[in-house]
């Protein structure tokens, strides 16, 4: 890697590309200069406690620095400096965060795609995050009442979820881990993650977690994977071809036979525990998180960390996006 190439790039994207009015999208500019930011250093060392008095201090600052990695973390009384850390200082509020990442999905997506290597990423496995988007922003808005919802691509494996809603601006930890609570549908980690009793969920979410899982897990299922989770080949072959005859369209005719043959080989579970939300439970109680700035760029991949299109989510494939590093090589 050329460092002095690599720096060039990075103040040529913040000098004409980056546009800090997009930030508005995420975070209120009215408590801009308490707000608190990190960044990784050329050098590759991490900092913290910086704090500017407007966006556009903070645009030049990223011109003048190349940062590798920015982060935007908490609201606190003052602003942060080395003077007066935030450890130091009395925490006002931070988003509401939610932090999907496909590293934890590693133990399971080897029964939705091909992909061998742990860096590597394909539209199919991507729709394990795809799926946990559409459900946990449905769930905020229809259980919660919460509106005010971004999604953000993290530039690698990963999407975070900032919900902006005043209400959540000063929950504290404990309330944010019963939000997290009421969305988790899996307990453990890993082969060892387990579906919840159903009695722990609530009736209207778990219903739409099942019609959104089943639905979406057959978007695009192949007949290999039918047959690897125990459907016969039969069976296999006859969800398959009903989904070539609707042009890949899931209805509840198919979902209820896909429901009717895991029934007959007990794998209604497996299907739930594969495709369900592994949210980052301990970024969600941070208060003092810092999470990637929207608009940045991913110091390893080098591509933009980019607001989603609920629209056209699952459309998006992080493969496809461009990096501004003419020397990258992504790890596979």
């Amino acid at each position: 890697m050329n460092i002095s190439k690599r720096r060039n790039e990075l103040q040529d994207y913040y000098s004409n590309a980056f546009d800090v009015n997009v930030l508005s999208q995420v975070i209120d500019f009215s408590s801009f200069s308490t707000r608190e930011f990190g960044f990784t250093g050329q050098s590759g060392k991490f900092f913290r406690n910086i704090s500017f008095e407007t966006p556009n201090a903070l645009q030049d600052f990223l011109i003048d620095r190349c940062p590798t990695n920015a982060y935007i973390g908490a609201v606190y009384d003052n602003p942060p400096s080395r003077e007066q850390p935030i450890h130091t200082l009395e925490w006002k509020g931070h988003e509401l965060v939610f932090d999907i990442d496909l590293n934890d999905y590693d133990a399971v997506r080897k029964h939705v795609c091909d992909c061998t290597g742990a860096g590597q990423v394909c539209l199919r496995c991507w729709q394990l995050i795809n799926v946990s988007i559409s459900l946990i922003d449905e769930t905020l808005r229809r259980d919660f009442g919460m509106t005010e919802i971004i999604w953000l691509f993290s530039g690698r494996r990963g999407v975070h979820g900032w919900v902006r809603d005043s209400i959540t601006f000063d929950l504290d930890r404990d309330q944010r881990q019963s939000i997290i609570d009421y969305l988790t549908v899996i307990k453990g980690e890993d082969e060892k993650a387990r579906v919840q009793d159903r009695k722990q969920l609530k009736y209207e979410f778990r219903k739409r977690t099942e019609l959104t899982i089943f639905k979406y897990s057959l978007k695009d299922v192949r007949r290999k994977d039918l047959v690897n989770l125990g459907l016969s080949g039969s069976a296999a072959t006859k969800i398959v071809n009903q989904l070539k005859h609707q042009e890949g369209k899931v209805d509840d005719n198919l979902i209820r036979r896909f429901n009717k043959n895991l029934a007959s080989v007990n794998k209604y579970d497996e299907v739930l525990r594969r495709w369900a939300p592994r949210i980052d439970h301990k970024v969600t109680i941070d208060l003092r998180r810092l999470l990637r700035m929207p608009m940045s760029i991913h110091g390893k991949t080098g591509r933009i960390a980019q607001i989603l299109d609920l629209d056209i989510v699952f459309e998006f494939n992080p493969e496809d996006q461009p990096s501004i590093f003419s020397d990258i090589q992504i790890e596979e």
